[in-house]
């Protein structure tokens, strides 16, 4: 009897061969986000505690035998909490079943792609959301609406970006060692576009944008991040939007060491008959990941009207 999906069994080395594989593309090429962002990797509990502490002073020396002043130093909690991801996909070709294990199987750049969406979506639900604080994490963290540049009816405008960096920096972040990023899609690209004069040194700076490079302007980081039209403050891949007299679209402004990533035990696939299915076979894939901001004032939030 020739062999069939349902009699096939896949090497347990092949799923291994299969989950490296995937594994390694997503290290080159995996989310937007990610490598923007401080990164922790976790195991045990779903919710787990990320510590950071506040910032310190030097107190000048008034007296040469006087008493230690001390700096009371800010500990600061914030709470990641880690949920379950799956992909599930049925494979109907023997063929492409029994070469899994190649790199250039069409499966490994699927799950790649379907792992690299899912981390960015999961980010930039985190950007304004609620976040965690306190030893128990029972604690809720709003969002600073001083961190916000309101929309003002206007597009994405250079006059926004001036007053985005001005806030940076009444923030105290050292814009001289690090450069917040922002993402953008081609609406506010094409914004810019129109403000900046062509052929000058700002038309020159924003103009990679348009191939979907990132482009430094302003003293800020352009990061291309397009979305699907449907998001929510809340949900979706795509950057938030919400309504105010129009639609407003919420363009988030960081700094990497103020937005956190987690991950626990990273992505675990599996290749196993369906009964349900007569017996095909299914490539499931599942990990766990989470993301959380982690400390006001690195964080911010520009509005950009877009209807």
């Amino acid at each position: 009897m020739s062999e069939s999906i349902a009699s096939y069994s896949v090497p347990e080395h092949h799923v291994k061969m299969y989950t490296a594989n995937v594994q390694a593309v997503l290290q080159k090429a995996g989310g937007i986000l990610t490598p923007l962002v401080s990164q922790g990797t976790y195991r045990g509990e779903k919710a787990q505690v990320v510590n950071f502490i506040g910032t310190v002073e030097f107190i000048e020396r008034d007296t040469p035998y006087g008493d230690t002043k001390l700096t009371e130093l800010e500990h600061t909690q914030r709470w990641i909490v880690g949920k379950e991801y799956d992909c599930a996909v049925l494979v109907d070709r023997l063929d492409l079943l029994k070469m899994i294990y190649d790199p250039t199987s069409p499966y490994v750049e699927r799950f790649r792609q379907a792992a690299s969406r899912k981390q960015d979506e999961i980010i930039m639900g985190k950007f304004f959301a609620d976040a965690k604080v306190g030893k128990d994490g029972t604690t809720t963290q709003t969002f600073p609406v001083a961190d916000t540049v309101v929309h003002g009816n206007t597009a994405l405008t250079v006059a926004k970006l001036r007053a985005m960096r001005k806030l940076v920096k009444k923030r105290h972040v050292d814009v001289r060692t690090v450069k917040p990023y922002i993402a953008v899609t081609a609406d506010e690209v094409d914004d810019l576009l129109g403000e900046v004069a062509v052929g000058s040194s700002d038309f020159n700076s924003v103009k990679p944008l348009v191939d979907g490079e990132v482009a430094t302007f302003m003293g800020f980081n352009f990061i291309p991040y397009e979305d699907n039209g449907t998001v929510t403050a809340t949900n979706g891949r795509g950057i938030p939007i919400h309504t105010d007299g129009g639609t407003i679209r919420d363009l988030p402004v960081w700094v990497p060491d103020g937005m956190h990533w987690g991950s626990w035990d990273g992505l675990v696939i599996t290749i196993n008959n369906r009964p349900d299915k007569n017996n095909i076979k299914q490539i499931h894939g599942t990990f766990t990941a989470g993301a959380t901001r982690i400390e006001e004032g690195k964080v911010f939030q520009l509005q950009v009207k877009r209807s």
